[in-house]
């Protein structure tokens, strides 16, 4: 039994939820085999080597970090669970908050690294935020020496220490920005959203200036988005000038695709899916799905798919004609041959 094996069972299994149970029969193993795997098994940032060098080669990359609730809603002993905000529902429930990063070129990306982020009254005074977790996985993500281009948050980072950590390090930065947020602009203290040089005309998208916050000089971008309720006014900050404001807009969209893995993970991949009261089982699980996420993106990349979901199909498509152990002898050489 290995990470290898158990990441793949993730990608084949038909059934709609992919615990140990299911990954058990996958795997023709018992479920009590799979757990101890789980409970013992050391999965790093480093084991993701491999994939970063075939799937990107030697590319500037960039780092893309957020966070998603894993709903428990139910739980009653589940280490690490309290009841928190879900964001994409918008509703409170009881849970599990994972801090992810991951890199991408902008077409795929790669999960490398979590941090579980968990309420102060549990944890007490190890207490960390969500901004000092992002923190330390960008330190962990800068260990291995790789090209990185620049950082992407949304607006759940905007602090004023985790952007001048970020400028410290001489890493180039694209965060959403409160539209509230004060500046002083050619003198005069003012709300991004009240700055009249940061207003769009219809035929605009992207506007910049250069204003004073926090003490420091950095770039804000006011940037035009469409969405199913129409266009909105979204508010960046940077700590470079680049030659062409849109170029903002293309560096933040990059964040997409973190998105896009959340989806596919959580709906496809099994993220939430782990029964499991023990947070070091559950979270290794995460760790492998990460990794089955990173087996869809090299297929993507070598069979010019479209997308995670093609790349999924296309492995369900094999399993109807070959064994476990060949289907692996070929994921296998993707890392060879990407």
């Amino acid at each position: 039994m290995n990470i290898q094996e158990y990441s793949l069972a993730l990608t084949l299994l038909f059934a709609r939820n992919k615990n140990t149970s299911a990954i058990a029969r996958e795997l023709d193993k018992t479920q009590s085999s799979i757990s101890r795997f789980l409970k013992k098994v050391e999965i790093g940032i480093s084991g993701f080597k491999a994939a970063i060098k075939v799937l990107f080669g030697d590319k500037p990359l960039t780092i893309v970090i957020d966070d998603t609730v894993l709903s428990k809603r139910y739980s009653q002993a589940i280490e690490g669970t309290s009841s928190m905000v879900d964001q994409s529902t918008k509703t409170f429930t009881k849970g599990v908050k994972i801090v992810a990063a991951g890199l991408t070129d902008g077409k795929f990306f790669l999960p490398i690294d979590l941090e579980q982020w968990v309420a102060q009254f549990i944890s007490q005074d190890a207490y960390l935020t969500k901004v000092e977790l992002a923190k330390k996985l960008i330190l962990r993500i800068l260990e291995l020496d790789i090209s990185v281009k620049d950082v992407v948050l949304d607006g759940l980072y905007f602090s004023q220490d985790f952007i001048e950590f970020l400028d410290a390090k001489k890493l180039k930065f694209v965060i959403k920005a409160k539209t509230t947020t004060s500046v002083v602009y050619k003198g005069q203290k003012m709300q991004l959203r009240e700055c009249k040089d940061l207003r769009l005309n219809s035929n605009q998208n992207q506007k910049i200036i250069k204003a004073l916050w926090k003490g420091q000089i950095w770039y804000f971008v006011a940037m035009r988005r469409t969405g199913k309720h129409g266009d909105k006014i979204s508010y960046l900050i940077a700590n470079f000038l680049a030659k062409k404001s849109k170029v903002y807009s293309r560096i933040y969209a990059s964040r997409w695709t973190v998105e896009k893995f959340i989806r596919t993970a959580k709906q496809s991949l099994g993220l939430n899916d782990s029964c499991s009261q023990i947070a070091t089982v559950y979270l290794n699980h995460i760790r492998c799905v990460f990794m089955a996420y990173g087996h869809l993106q090299l297929i993507m990349k070598k069979k010019r798919l479209k997308s995670a979901e093609d790349a999924l199909r296309m492995t369900h498509a094999l399993k109807l004609k070959l064994p476990f152990c060949k289907i692996l002898d070929q994921i296998s050489s993707l890392y060879a041959y990407a």
